[in-house]
């Protein structure tokens, strides 16, 4: 860059630019949510940075892990396009997590960009649990009504219920000493329940 008489024009970096453009009107939107022990990162897509000084509270913030133990959560952070939410407990491997957001109706408290367009409110969002599950699923009853057996299993996730991956009926034994034999003929799974279907019904007693 010079000018007609030849005379270089200076290098320079980081220079400020001004935009003319109209003031920024998109709000943030949710881009993903992930989870490792006991920070839940939500990560934004906007035009500028989240506002880092007035944020939603802790208690704008509603987290569940069905079938385990309660979550809240304890602190906001944000920094850059990110809201990373501090939990009360780790989340462990396996463990299914959902989490909503709601935005306060009133106040300056809220998810909001720096041109202070607030984030939308959110329930049941999948949050992708970084942290692998090296827990196996562990027995805890087994009971019996009529032809269905259920087996239910503790662990922190459910059981997989890809029929392909589903144990086949030729797996379990079932006995009753002094009775009509019993045979398992169909194998189902449902959050943490192994059913299985049997040959004929269970008398009481």
């Amino acid at each position: 860059i010079q000018d007609a008489a030849g005379n270089d024009a200076a290098s320079f970096t980081n220079q400020a630019v001004s935009n003319n453009r109209a003031g920024d009107t998109m709000a943030p939107v949710l881009y993903s949510a992930t989870v490792r022990g006991r920070q839940l990162v939500l990560t934004y897509t906007d035009a500028t940075d989240l506002d880092a000084v007035r944020t939603a509270a802790a208690s704008a913030f509603a987290v569940s892990s069905a079938g385990n133990a309660a979550i809240s959560v304890d602190r906001v952070v944000v920094s850059g396009k990110t809201v990373t939410l501090t939990l009360s407990r780790d989340v462990v491997g396996g463990e299914t997590v959902k989490l909503g957001y709601t935005r306060p109706p009133t106040g300056d408290n809220v998810i909001q960009d720096a041109a202070g367009n607030d984030a939308a409110s959110f329930t049941n969002q999948a949050v992708s649990n970084l942290v692998r599950d090296t827990t196996a699923p562990v027995l805890a009853i087994a009971t019996v009504r009529g032809d269905k057996l259920d087996l239910t299993y503790t662990d922190a996730g459910k059981l997989d219920a890809d029929a392909g991956k589903i144990a086949a009926a030729s797996a379990f034994a079932v006995s009753s000493v002094g009775n009509e034999a019993i045979s398992v003929s169909n194998v189902s799974v449902m959050d943490k329940t192994v059913t299985l279907t049997l040959s004929r019904a269970v008398a009481g007693g």
